[in-house]
């Protein structure tokens, strides 16, 4: 590297320390395809940084083929002078497959958020959903573009536990939804009780319909096959084995989601 880029890539460092990264300078793996500038690890996440004058655009795509065939989450971003003349074409090469960009003038500006590459999934298309639809998951797309998808299913499960009590509550004050137990017994379970509920409370709860509409059966088919990972992500996200569990079943679990909330609402 270049004497005259030290400063930024030391700037671009204690930026990443800064927000809790471990950093390493010039850290090579056998598997890299070159050297990166800054190794930089925060729990699960890896962030590799290429410090360079211009956009070495050949070397950030062969980084995000690498960073796709990660099994953890693996993002590769480029740290920049922010005087360097930029082409249109080359920040949007960059964002659409993946890269980060890092801008180093008086502070470090993160022009372009870097993806969790290693994560291959697809959401429904936000704008083709109905108003109600929108406002609900909002956010949530919002975490989910930023690559924060580990809080966007998080906000996606609280999101649909909200409307699945208004749901329930409802149904049970208006005499449609009556809970039965195992023994057909009617259930002790009041509308009023169903605020306090937590999502696998809620799922046990849908399973007691007596007569059950497609929508009810959905909902409860959609609860309880997220309530596991729900629990992971609220209470042990970071650990290796919940990490692995919930980065195979995120995709799924939320069209399940969006399948629910097209019933819900």
């Amino acid at each position: 590297m270049p004497d005259e880029l030290v400063g930024h890539a030391d700037a671009i460092a204690a930026w990443f320390e800064a927000r809790g990264y471990r950093v390493r300078v010039e850290h090579k793996e056998v598997a890299y395809p070159y050297t990166p500038t800054l190794f930089c690890k925060r729990q699960s996440t890896t962030v590799l940084v290429e410090v360079d004058r211009k956009p070495p655009l050949e070397r950030m795509l062969e980084w995000t083929r690498y960073c796709r065939s990660c099994n953890r989450d693996t993002r590769i971003a480029l740290g920049m002078p922010d005087d360097v003349q930029r082409s249109p074409r080359e920040d949007a090469v960059l964002r659409e497959n993946g890269a980060g960009l890092y801008l180093v003038g008086d502070a470090v500006v993160e022009a372009i958020t870097p993806r969790d590459l290693a994560l291959s999934m697809e959401l429904p298309k936000l704008d083709a959903m109905p108003k109600k639809l929108q406002r609900a998951l909002g956010a949530v797309y919002e975490h989910f573009e930023r690559s924060h998808w580990r809080e966007g299913f998080e906000e996606a499960c609280i999101v649909l536990e909200t409307h699945a009590r208004k749901y329930l509550a409802k149904g049970m004050r208006s005499g449609r939804i009556v809970l039965v137990n195992k023994n057909d017994s009617l259930s002790k379970t009041q509308a009023a009780d169903v605020a306090r509920m937590t999502l696998g409370q809620l799922a046990a709860a849908y399973a007691k319909i007596q007569i059950p509409s497609h929508a009810d059966g959905t909902i409860a088919q959609v609860l309880a096959r997220i309530n596991a990972d729900r629990i992971a992500v609220a209470h042990y996200k970071r650990t290796a084995a919940a990490e692995k569990r919930l980065r195979l079943n995120v995709g799924q679990h939320m069209w399940s989601v969006v399948s629910a909330l097209r019933e819900l609402l």
